[in-house]
């Protein structure tokens, strides 16, 4: 017999990984034109990201750790979570989704709802009630498949993906799943 923790409030949240903020690509890409010592080089790539849809909404890493994290909106599905951002401009209200073909983790406001669990050590599908009382390690797994979220970082990037980027296939690198911090905002 199992029991299944029905999840009935929604609230916000800040992620964090290796103590850089989880961003939009959108929200880095701005900060990266404020540096006054950028390159012609960057300056250009950070124009680009800016002007493509599908590299802004990308989720990744703050370029540092005192960058502002990205509020998302965590709302209960049973024991599942659709996630949304709560961000000013275009993206505001685009829920998280993986993309079928690279397996990437975005945002989008067109995008089918895509669900996702939350585990913290001892509950494999956590409920607000498991992590509220202050910042926890969590999981994040897309549903209903179970598939954890990885980082991958690629050309200084970080991105996730819900498959292992090791394309080897050999044991010696095969990646761990992300294991976020999560802070409750309310």
């Amino acid at each position: 017999m199992t029991t299944t923790k029905i999840n009935k409030r929604t609230f916000t949240a800040h992620l964090y990984l290796g103590g850089r903020p989880v961003v939009l690509n959108q929200q880095r890409l701005q900060k990266v034109l404020l540096d006054l010592r950028i390159t012609q080089g960057e300056q250009l790539d950070a124009e680009v990201g800016l002007a493509d849809q599908r590299i802004s909404s990308s989720i990744t890493l703050a370029g540092h750790e005192d960058d502002k994290p990205l509020v998302l909106k965590f709302v209960p599905h049973n024991d599942v979570y659709s996630i949304s951002l709560v961000h000013a401009g275009e993206f505001d209200g685009a829920r998280l989704f993986i993309e079928e073909e690279t397996h990437n983790l975005l945002a989008s406001t067109s995008a089918a709802v895509q669900y996702f669990s939350i585990s913290t050590y001892g509950a494999l599908k956590a409920s607000l009630s498991d992590i509220e009382a202050g910042p926890a390690y969590v999981g994040l797994s897309t549903e209903p498949n179970g598939k954890p979220v990885y980082p991958y970082s690629y050309s200084g990037v970080s991105t996730f993906m819900n498959v292992d980027p090791n394309k080897t296939g050999h044991n010696a690198f095969r990646n761990k799943p992300a294991k976020f911090v999560i802070k409750v905002v309310k």
